[in-house]
């Protein structure tokens, strides 16, 4: 279970989420009740699209050498972190209504770390979503329904979804 730790904006962190191997590490931006936001690192030195965690989902925040190393060499390479999007960190329902409402193509994390789903949110109801699905060579899938609970991370912006937009037909 997450103990709430104090995060500091613009400092690197390491997130652990229940039953996943992997940790999420990025730069902080912000926390709400339900929903952490970070800058997303996902491999070495580089920083790329945002993450949302899901508070439920969180086992340990970590900050040790590592994560401050990676904040000295982000402090020289992006000279500065500014975020202007508002997103609703308290209420999984209006940030998914706001992601559906900017028409936002996303990839999620469910319980397995090994599973991610790509697509454009269609609905949101108080508990669930339908996400219109899209598969790795662009191509627009299924309709389907997808619980709050099952979310464990939400990614937007990065290059793989940006270079997937590219392709897919609208």
């Amino acid at each position: 279970m997450y103990i709430a730790t104090e995060m500091k904006q613009n400092q690197v962190y390491s997130i652990l989420i229940e039953n996943w191997d992997e940790e999420v590490t990025g730069v902080f931006v912000a926390e709400g009740r339900e929903w952490i936001l970070l800058y997303d690192n996902q491999n070495d030195f580089v920083l790329e699209g945002v993450r949302f965690i899901h508070k439920t989902k969180l086992d340990e925040v970590l900050r040790d050498d590592d994560e401050q190393f990676k904040e000295l060499v982000f402090a020289k390479k992006y000279t500065s972190f500014s975020f202007d999007e508002k997103y609703n960190l308290d209420n999984s329902t209006e940030l998914l209504n706001q992601l559906m409402s900017e028409k936002k193509l996303l990839h999620f994390d469910t319980e397995d770390e090994q599973e991610i789903v790509v697509g454009l949110i269609e609905d949101v109801s108080e508990k669930s979503f339908k996400l219109r699905s899209l598969t790795s060579e662009a191509v627009w899938g299924e309709v389907f329904t997808c619980d709050f609970s099952e979310l464990s991370t939400i990614a937007i912006d990065n290059d793989y979804l940006k270079s997937l937009n590219l392709v897919a037909k609208k």
